[in-house]
Formats: structure tokens, C-alpha cells, sequence
């Protein structure tokens, strides 16, 4: 995003549509201040024991925190991108 505007070929990349290179290093920026916040208390609580084969849980585990660390990051960002946008702020 810092050099799309040096690079116009870089804005090819922009594969979820951010409105603008300031805005989306501002909604990165943003979205891990606020998940640092929501995974400390999950960080000291831990999460339920359940017992569980060791594949079954990693089948589990790998579902909840792998696919969901794949997908949340860019749902986060592009609603904090439109947020951002609409108050004008970036």
C-alpha cells in the first residue's frame, strides 16, 4: 500500500479494494491495536479443555484459530477501510 502510489502496477494488489494507501495502513494499524486488546484476556483465561484425540483436536483448533486467523484479518480491515471512509478520516 506505501508505494502503490510511487508504483501504479503495485495497485493490481489491492485485492480487497481499499480506498486508499493511508486508509489501509491506518485500518492494519488499527484492527491489530484492537486484536492485541480482545486476545489478552483470552491470553490469561485459556481456552476449555476439552478431551480429545490429538488429531481431533488439532483438526479442531485448526479450523477455529487457523482459518479464522486467515479470515478475520481481512474482514477487520475492510470494514475498519469503509469506516474509515465514510467518517473521513482517511
Amino acid at each position: 500500500a506505501a508505494f502503490a502510489a510511487t508504483y501504479p502496477q503495485l495497485n493490481a494488489l489491492n485485492v480487497m479494494g481499499l480506498h486508499s494507501p493511508n486508509s489501509a495502513i491506518l485500518s492494519a494499524v488499527i484492527f491489530n491495536a484492537l486484536i492485541i486488546i480482545f486476545l489478552i484476556p483470552l491470553a490469561l483465561k485459556g481456552v476449555s479443555y476439552k478431551p480429545l484425540s490429538a488429531s481431533a483436536m488439532l483438526r479442531r483448533n485448526l479450523w477455529i484459530y487457523g482459518l479464522g486467523g486467515l479470515v478475520v484479518p481481512f474482514i477487520g480491515i475492510k470494514v475498519i477501510d469503509v469506516l474509515l471512509t465514510l467518517l473521513g478520516l482517511a
